[in-house]
């Protein structure tokens, strides 16, 4: 794509404010004079409908809006309006004894239209978003009860009141319209009397208006814009181009980035662009400094990054990764795995043999992600295992945890689920502060969450103590413990993967094993994250229990 130089964008900045300049002299020109004539035009069609309004019986006008909603009425004029013959609507306003009081009343309203030159005056009573006429000149008669729809500006008003004047267009007819109620001997507005004068000629006026200003405006534009281009040559264009070529050698690849290199030019236009040079100047030393300290900054961010590597690598091995990590205890079957949304996470699991017969397993959640949660982490991990290789149960040794982490400067917390498992007889223990609810699937049946009341999470305040139950494990039973970003997993359209789908994905093969299991629940969240990227750790571990026999 060719780029404009800064020469022609200044002559289309030039040309374009001209042209806006131009444009609102034309609009304020405008719109001053179309404002005034439009004020004089409706100062004198509300002054006209006032004046109507006041010269009218009322109860009169009551009357006939009364007649017009009469069947009869109704009926004799659906006949007229067929047949185009309105005798027989005089000889019902003859038969109510008011023909001659409403010829009368057509004829005023016609004499003052043709006395005042306005195109039409009408009398009819706004009701929503419709109007019943009873009377209108020229047209005389034909409008006795007739029904039209309201202006969507006028279906606000339910009741017969004033109406500021406006001009508009109906039917490509400019019209200046003015309403003023009529109101009976007790008071009530029982109708509007409308007054609309012809402005075509007007707006045909205003429009020779605007064609005359648009020709001036273009020939000031012309000039104004050849004088412009001249200026902005000598005083914008050269020196900014000079600027450019030193610009240019200071970033060639070759020679450029020097000392050598920084411009030096004989601008001294004493305005904007000297200031724009000196400053070029200066930004060019510093772009030397920068580099330097690139470099530098470059080199540390690597060393940075070779630590955290180390850190995913520590932070790895301190949580068992050897399966089968008991090879000769055939009571169980144990698999794990945690995946970091970072390059270290706030996740963890940990299980180990408290004695010969009892096993303790633990999941873990911290709050917050990064290298603060995985030092939290390390010492929530090891203040779990201590407690519990010290003989406490899982009550006592979460309870002994938040003693030691409660008053932590990060205010971060963990939630934890841990569990003690005697294996010869498959009894458990096991206390949850905060954490996901566990999934478990008894022999004969599938998967479903173990759903119980929690205890706080660790690490929230002092003094805390951690309820704990009692559960048993039946051999073929499985268990299977997870953290948040399993439930949490979100896809691009934000939907949450969600329990329901968990469990899903674990009943898909509820006799695999248990490697299998975790495999089948992360494929699941695979597919339906998809692409979107994973905003929190990843943590499972499954238990399988088969008994003190050992697995057949």
């Amino acid at each position: 794509m060719k780029k404009l130089s800064l020469g022609k964008k200044l002559m289309a900045l030039v040309l374009l404010s001209m042209i806006i300049l131009a444009f609102a002299l034309f609009h304020i020109s405008s719109w001053e004079h179309g404002t005034k004539v439009d004020e004089y035009y409706r100062s004198n069609a509300s002054k006209l409908a006032l004046s109507v309004a006041h010269s009218l019986d009322g109860d009169f006008i009551g009357q006939l809006r009364e007649i017009v909603d009469e069947e009869d009425f109704k009926s004799l004029r659906e006949k007229a309006e067929e047949t185009n013959d309105w005798a027989p609507v005089w000889d019902y306003l003859d038969r109510k004894g008011i023909r001659q009081q409403y010829a009368a009343l057509c004829e005023s309203i016609n004499v003052t239209r043709q006395d005042m030159d306005v195109k039409y005056v009408y009398i009819h009573s706004i009701e929503g978003s419709v109007s019943v006429y009873l009377a209108s000149a020229p047209e005389g008669i034909e409008y006795l009860g007739y029904v039209g729809p309201n202006a969507e500006e006028f279906s606000m008003y339910t009741t017969n009141v004033h109406i500021d004047p406006d001009v508009s267009n109906m039917d490509g007819e400019w019209l200046c319209s003015a309403y003023e109620p009529v109101f009976d001997s007790s008071g009530n507005a029982v109708s509007t009397v409308g007054v609309d004068i012809d402005m075509n000629q007007v707006m045909a006026d205003r429009m020779h208006f605007h064609y005359r200003m648009i020709l001036y405006s273009c020939v000031i534009t012309a000039i104004a814009v050849a004088a412009g281009l001249l200026l902005i040559r000598f005083i914008v264009v050269t020196p900014v181009e000079k600027l450019t070529e030193g610009a240019k050698t200071f970033t060639d690849e070759e020679n450029g980035y020097s000392q050598e290199s920084v411009i030096s030019l004989d601008i001294h236009s004493g305005d904007e662009i000297e200031e724009l040079y000196h400053e070029t100047r200066s930004m060019q030393q510093k772009i030397l400094e920068y580099v330097d300290n690139i470099t530098k900054i470059t080199a540390e961010k690597e060393r940075i990054g070779a630590e955290l590597s180390v850190a995913t690598k520590i932070q790895e091995g301190m949580l068992p990764r050897i399966f089968p990590p008991y090879p000769d205890r055939k009571e169980f079957e144990l698999y794990a795995s945690m995946d970091p949304a970072k390059e270290v996470g706030g996740d963890f699991y940990d299980f180990f043999m408290m004695d010969d017969d009892h096993i303790a397993l633990v999941m873990a959640d911290v709050s917050g992600k990064g290298v603060p949660a995985a030092l939290f982490m390390v010492i929530a991990k090891t203040l779990v295992k201590n407690a519990a290789q010290m003989g406490k149960d899982p009550s006592e040794s979460l309870a002994y945890a938040n003693e030691q982490l409660s008053d932590n400067e990060g205010q971060l917390f963990v939630t934890v689920w841990m569990a003690t498992i005697e294996i010869s007889t498959g009894k458990g223990i096991a206390a949850n502060a905060g954490h996901e609810h566990p999934a478990i699937r008894h022999a004969d049946g599938n998967f479903e969450l173990v759903v119980y009341r929690h205890s706080p999470a660790v690490a929230t305040m002092e003094g805390l103590s951690f309820r704990q139950h009692e559960f048993q494990l039946e051999p073929g039973d499985t268990l299977f413990v997870y953290t948040d970003g399993v439930p949490e997993a979100t896809n691009d359209q934000n939907e949450l993967f969600g329990s329901e789908r968990m469990i899903d994905a674990l009943n898909r093969d509820p006799n695999a094993s248990v490697k299998e299991l975790l495999k089948n629940v992360r494929e699941d969240v695979d597919a339906f994250v998809k692409d979107a990227p994973q905003f929190d750790d990843l943590t499972m571990l499954g238990f399988k229990y088969f008994g003190p026999e050992g697995k057949k």
